[in-house]
């Protein structure tokens, strides 16, 4: 049985969130719409299309910026440098690889911002995702990534990370989502625009997903978590990386 760490809603209630404007990628849920103001009058909050030459999501109405996956601009590009992506915390949670095992499993890939930084960090990373909008938006990105960045990165086909067979793996990483107390807007934006296309997980399917991650034998397991939540399934990890607002628990 495929493990369902992520619940996805069904089509038919996606159809009422989501407008899918021209030339996006075939077999989407979401309902076609001729053009944004079509979604207006369905009173669809989301569409997807394409806004300067990237698949994006966006408020019809809203004067956001679309969301995107990007590896090259921004505050992620930033982040993907040399010099910083080894201070990252994330990075410094997987530790270095032992056993000539380096492969890490990013099982909740989202917007692949986690992903980059530990490709970058010299890891090759598999990405699974099973959100067909956002597996649909992580491989546009990395159809336009720098080249090094892509071939370390490759993103499996779109279902339940536990569809997968899977190679020996230095670590899985997991990054379920959850609500945000940052008062960032992008942030905010990020995660409530997500949360209307997937259902945030319950504390059984947070046990599953932990114990399915232990279950594959890999080095270390990385969980992202807020600064002050409780460990996922509030099961103890080995120890923890600490920032202001998150942490990375470790589980060996």
């Amino acid at each position: 049985m495929a493990l369902r760490y992520w619940r996805g809603w069904p089509d038919s209630m996606l159809a009422t969130v989501l407008g899918l404007l021209p030339g996006c990628p075939d077999g989407l849920p979401g309902t076609p719409v001729e053009e944004a103001d079509r979604a207006v009058e369905l009173a669809l909050p989301l569409v997807l299309g394409w806004h300067e030459e990237r698949l994006s999501l966006w408020r019809p109405q809203g004067r956001e910026t679309p969301l995107s996956v990007s590896f090259n601009d921004g505050k992620q590009g930033y982040r993907l440098t040399a010099e910083r992506v080894r201070h990252e915390r994330l990075i410094k949670a997987l530790g270095k690889p032992r056993e000539e095992t380096f492969t890490v499993l990013d099982a909740t890939a989202g917007l692949g911002r986690d992903a980059a930084l530990i490709a970058m960090a010299g890891f090759p990373v598999l990405l699974a995702e099973r959100s067909p909008i956002l597996h649909a938006m992580l491989a546009d990105g990395l159809r336009r990534a720098p080249a090094e960045l892509a071939a370390a990165m490759q993103l499996l086909p779109c279902a339940d990370a536990g569809a997968h067979t899977l190679p020996p793996l230095h670590a899985v990483y997991l990054d379920p989502m959850f609500p945000s107390r940052d008062k960032s807007a992008a942030v905010k934006k990020d995660l409530q625009w997500l949360q209307q296309l997937a259902a945030y997980p319950d504390q059984n399917e947070e046990a599953a997903l932990l114990e399915w991650a232990l279950g594959l034998d890999p080095h270390r397991v990385v969980v992202k978590r807020p600064g002050k939540a409780e460990p996922l399934a509030k099961r103890s990890p080995h120890h923890q990386i600490a920032g202001k607002a998150i942490r990375f628990d470790v589980y060996e």
